[in-house]
């Protein structure tokens, strides 16, 4: 996986934490992530009858949550001797 693709999971990930979902992009990583099966698409109702609105984006599925958590497991074993 890139490092533009962990990134991007990455926002997605904070956006879920954050209780932003759905994550909204128009670029076409969030597409391609989709195809791999690491987001899939999500569709969000908000209000109720004529005044309703409907909010489109993605969410991460499992596979993509375990593999960005994975990856944050791989960083802190490479920056474990590093002083803050």
């Amino acid at each position: 996986m890139t490092k533009a693709e962990l990134n991007a999971l990455e926002k997605v990930f904070a956006a879920e934490i954050d209780n932003r979902l759905p994550f909204q992009s128009k670029a076409k990583i969030f597409q391609r992530l989709c195809d791999y099966g690491y987001l899939q698409p999500m569709e969000r109702r908000f209000g109720a009858g004529w005044s309703s609105i409907n909010v489109t984006g993605y969410q991460l599925t499992h596979l993509g949550r375990l593999t960005y958590c994975a990856s944050c497991a791989d960083y802190e074993q490479a920056n474990a001797g590093s002083v803050r």
